[in-house]
């Protein structure tokens, strides 16, 4: 049997155990308030999250390259403009292919306050993209690569076109017919995520193994 002496160390013990989990919790998984998070986010011109192609110094450029980076600069401008408009919080920038000396932005994503399952207040990311494609699109796959404080964290990809097939949300039917699309997708960002910037890479390709698109986001949490 144990004592009072036993009960009391094992009261400490739990109580001790219990601050343990808080006080960790607060460490590395706490996010803090989503307003809060939201500013550390907010982008800007002076250190801005992405480099762009048309950033370069034009006096180093052909005549090749000062059209493509025209190009890309009006696409990103119709898209800055969006953002500065609704005063959202950029995250992200998806392009119609991943080589940045030659692609055109089609979209972008934002960070936005939520409350998760129990009332849990945290924030989710959303996707806009404005897309044209060219030749009908039958399958293919969807890569993503996740880096961690700039370390290599996750490494998957799935099948296209079940890609979302379990979501009440679901935008993904294969086939997609040759023309303009526009898409709208929300994502919870897991209040689990330990603390810290978290970068990802995801691209799409078709059936060919050609790429479709390719988007690209910073977060801070």
């Amino acid at each position: 049997m144990c004592n009072l002496t036993c009960k009391k160390a094992s009261m400490l013990v739990c109580g001790g155990f219990i601050i343990l989990m808080f006080t960790l919790y607060a460490l590395f998984f706490n996010h803090g308030a989503p307003e809060d998070i939201m500013v550390a986010n907010k982008g800007s011109q002076v250190n801005p999250k992405f480099k762009h192609y048309h950033d370069r110094d034009p006096h180093k450029m052909n005549e090749l390259e000062k059209e493509v980076a025209e190009e890309e600069r009006r696409a990103a401008q119709h898209w800055d403009e969006f953002i500065a408009k609704n005063d959202f919080v950029n995250i992200g920038e998806i392009y119609d292919n991943c080589d940045e000396k030659d692609r055109v932005m089609i979209g972008r994503t934002i960070m936005l306050p939520t409350v998760h399952w129990a009332g849990l207040k945290g924030v989710k990311s959303r996707t806009f993209i404005n897309i044209t494609l060219h030749e009908e699109l039958t399958g293919g796959k969807f890569f993503l690569e996740v880096k961690y404080n700039g370390k290599d964290l996750f490494a998957r990809n799935w099948e296209l076109c079940t890609l979302d097939e379990d979501y009440d949300d679901r935008v993904v039917y294969c086939p997609f017919l040759a023309q303009d699309y526009s898409f709208v997708k929300d994502r919870d960002i897991p209040v689990y995520l330990p603390k810290g910037r978290y970068q990802t890479k995801g691209w799409i390709t078709d059936v060919n193994d050609e790429i479709v698109a390719c988007g690209f986001s910073d977060f801070t949490l």
